[in-house]
């Protein structure tokens, strides 16, 4: 057998800039957090945080929870740029950006006159504009040798007031630029405000990342698309090997990340005379209509490339969401990298390639089950590069997507994670339950859950009732740390534990007619349930038979398998396998319905239930034998000692 090794995986710490950056506010508001007790530190020197401990958090801020911090968080993100600095090349000096971006902010300056300045000073530095003065501004005395770059410029200038532009401004027509790349993107990326950046789903890619997806895929005499090119990192990658720039396209809908692109990739090929095949434009309805660029419809389909780092998450109009469901009936999700990643297929020839990048959660979240099964069906899946989390202030796990566009099933799709690299069937993800892409399970992992999935066995799926935890709406009301009179004891998730609740840290009084969120009373008064923590990377059920009230972190599931003991139940969702099962097919922080309902329930005699009964039962009493009931189902599925050592080494 294949010598078994796991890992253990840390990454779900993170420092105390992080923590921050995610929640939206200060280190110094996360410092006074930790006093106030909101927020709890993984160490005691107050410098690493346990990811689910701010996932939980954040989401007792949006759900009115801790509402006093929740104008804060909210101010502080929206009202404040930051300077993606870890994607700076080799040698450039953060304190220049630093310095743009303060006097910029400081002169209360115009994004846009701001760019054009600094566009003027990028000329001047690349030999392409001899000099530029404020008064030249004015007076629209601007000569280019360039024709096509100077009508860009022109057409710029003619958008800006005289009496915008300020003799002071003179500073960005000569202040240092850094020399990387797309060094005008990078500026307007770091002059965004993140509340904005963060509506728009508009963030900086890793250098790193697009320069392997070129490498790839690229080659000299390739025609390419970025369908959201925003200023042009990806046009400007493919530029380096690309010899012809008419056969570069790129689309957004951004003008003034349009108006940077096409400088970009003149300033690029400055010795050719083209006009840039980039536009404002909207991909989704204004592409493969006989209209982009007011070119034959043959030019604007069969690209042999297509690749970039679509927005995530978009809040579309009322009536862009009508066209939507007119344009692609087969999407319901309303997740705008699903419509890019549909209207790109389309736009690729036969055998073209596609390369995105994408939030983990299009492989396994139930949302998304649309888009997959389209990629299934339409292409032939060559690569899934599991990247983690990349982006600057956004914490969501990232993965690049690179597709074949062909009916082919790919039976060998490479798989990319950390330093391993192994093969999964594209047959089988077809298979799956909701099309889930299942990359976190390798070969060794893969023949483990098979183990455990073919012994003949039932689910939770239309055999429970569930229930969300209560949210008041004003916890400052109706929750109190210490027991009051017609109060109750109520539990967080972070009161959950293995197989049993541990002592509440609150009380409530029980009004649920005044509660923002309240299931039925009779599914908390439940003879016996289940509690379990929402927010987790772990399987954290316990056993209720007290009819306890939970919050919102912790959820309920009520089982109605006829003679299947719900305290079987509770041991094998602890149980060392099924947290195997959960990380390396869900790979989630949260807990989901859909994740429990996937959880097989093996159909053993009575017998064997009644000792993980009783097992439960000592457990429960004294939690040092869980170990002994750990054991105890990991026999009956006749592991291996090396695949028991395997999963107990996985889960430590």
């Amino acid at each position: 057998m294949q010598e078994l090794t796991a890992s253990i995986n840390a990454k779900n710490i993170i420092d105390l800039e992080k923590t921050a950056s995610f929640l939206g506010i200060s280190t110094a508001t996360v410092r006074n957090w930790v006093k106030c007790g909101y927020l709890q530190a993984h160490t005691t020197d107050n410098r690493y945080f346990h990811i689910e401990e701010i996932e939980n958090v954040k989401a007792n801020i949006k759900n009115g929870d801790l509402n006093k911090l929740n104008g804060r968080a909210n101010k502080s993100k929206a009202e404040r740029t930051f300077i993606p600095d870890e994607y700076l090349q080799d040698g450039v000096s953060v304190d220049d950006i630093t310095k743009i971006i303060n006097f910029v902010s400081d002169n209360n300056i115009d994004i846009s006159l701001s760019l054009l300045l600094l566009s003027l000073n990028l000329l001047q530095r690349e030999k392409i504009l001899l000099s530029i003065t404020i008064p030249d501004l004015i007076s629209k005395n601007v000569v280019f040798a360039n024709k096509q770059i100077g009508e860009e410029v022109k057409a710029w200038l003619s958008e800006i007031k005289n009496s915008d532009i300020k003799s002071e401004y003179t500073f960005l027509l000569n202040c240092t630029i850094p020399k990387q790349r797309d060094a005008l993107g990078f500026l307007y990326q770091s002059l965004l405000l993140e509340g904005k950046k963060s509506q728009s789903g508009s963030y900086y890619t890793p250098e790193v990342i697009v320069n392997e997806i070129i490498k790839d895929y690229a080659k000299k005499d390739s025609k390419i698309l970025d369908p959201c090119c925003g200023t042009g990192q990806f046009l400007l990658a493919f530029a380096d090997v690309i010899e012809n720039p008419k056969n570069i396209y790129g689309v957004d809908v951004d003008e003034l990340a349009v108006r940077i692109a096409r400088l970009n990739i003149l300033i690029k090929y400055k010795n050719q005379n083209f006009a840039p095949n980039i536009v404002c434009k909207n991909t989704l309805f204004g592409i493969g209509n006989y209209d982009l660029f007011s070119l034959n419809d043959e030019n604007i389909r069969d690209f042999d490339v297509i690749a970039t780092n679509p927005p995530w998450g978009v809040h579309f109009s009322k009536s862009d969401i009508d066209r939507l469901k007119t344009f692609f009936l087969k999407i319901t999700s309303l997740e705008s990298f699903s419509y890019f990643l549909k209207k790109s297929i389309d736009l690729l020839r036969d055998d073209g390639t596609l390369s995105f990048i994408l939030p983990e959660s299009i492989l396994n979240v139930k949302t998304h089950k649309d888009i997959r099964e389209i990629i299934l069906t339409n292409t032939h899946i060559e690569k899934v590069s599991y990247l983690n989390r990349v982006f600057k202030n956004v914490f969501t796990p990232v993965i690049r997507l690179d597709l074949k566009k062909s009916k082919k099933e790919n039976n060998q799709i490479e798989i990319r994670k950390d330093d391993e690299t192994y093969t999964a069937k594209q047959s089988k993800w077809k298979n799956n339950q909701d099309f889930v892409f299942d990359i976190h399970a390798n070969g060794v992992d893969t023949a483990i859950i098979d183990k455990i999935y073919n012994v003949h066995h039932t689910t939770l799926a239309g055999q429970a009732d569930w229930a969300l935890g209560i949210v008041t709406g004003n916890n400052k009301a109706y929750i109190a740390s210490d027991k009051q009179k017609d109060f109750e004891e109520i539990y967080k998730g972070k009161d959950v534990e293995k197989l049993a609740l541990s002592n509440p840290s609150n009380y409530i009084k029980f009004t649920p007619e005044k509660f923002q969120q309240v299931a039925p009373i009779e599914k908390y008064r439940a003879k016996e349930k289940l509690i379990y923590r929402f927010i987790s990377k772990y399987l954290v059920f316990a056993y209720d038979d007290k009819q306890k009230l939970t919050l919102n972190s912790a959820n309920i599931v009520i089982p109605k398998i006829p003679n299947y003991p719900i305290k079987v139940i509770v041991a094998l969702l602890n149980s060392s396998p099924y947290q195997f099962i959960f990380q390396k097919k869900f790979s989630s922080i949260k807990v989901l319905r859909n994740h429990i309902e996937q959880m097989p329930l093996p159909l053993w005699d009575k017998e064997i239930f009644n000792n993980i009964i009783k097992l439960v039962d000592e457990t429960i009493e004294n939690n040092e034998k869980f170990e002994i009931l750990d054991n105890y189902i990991m026999k009956q599925y006749s592991f291996s000692p090396e695949e028991i050592n395997y999963i107990k080494n996985f889960n430590k």
